[in-house]
């Protein structure tokens, strides 16, 4: 009877056995191989690139903006003052002498 009981315990361990065997192998059908890990990867790398990228771009635009905004907020923050009223500015010209003379030439003598 001994033997009897052990003999149904091992066919009942088998049968767990088989079953636990099945469900192992259907999960181990459903892991990705290792192509499909190497097109993870790759897409993960895509992905990180573009994501850097978009990140640089973004921070160049909004740089670019806020010198912009800036440059135009300092430049019209203050209201322009007008040149302050002054004299008028006078150019003086000479008249051209009426003959000219070589140099070294006396001038002619009158009688």
């Amino acid at each position: 009877m001994d033997i009897e009981h052990r003999v149904v315990n091992l066919e009942e361990f088998a049968a767990v056995t088989g079953e636990r065997l099945a469900r192992i192998e259907a999960r181990l059908e459903d892991m990705a191989t290792k192509a499909d890990l190497a097109e993870l990867r790759a897409e993960v790398h895509r992905s990180a690139n573009e994501t850097i990228r978009w990140i640089v771009g973004m921070g160049i635009g909004l740089g670019v903006a806020g010198i912009t905004i800036i440059t135009f907020v300092l430049n019209n923050a203050t209201p322009k003052v007008p040149p302050a009223p002054g004299a008028p500015i006078t150019i003086y010209t000479q008249p051209a002498p009426a003959t000219a003379q070589a140099p070294g030439s006396a001038a002619p003598r009158q009688p």
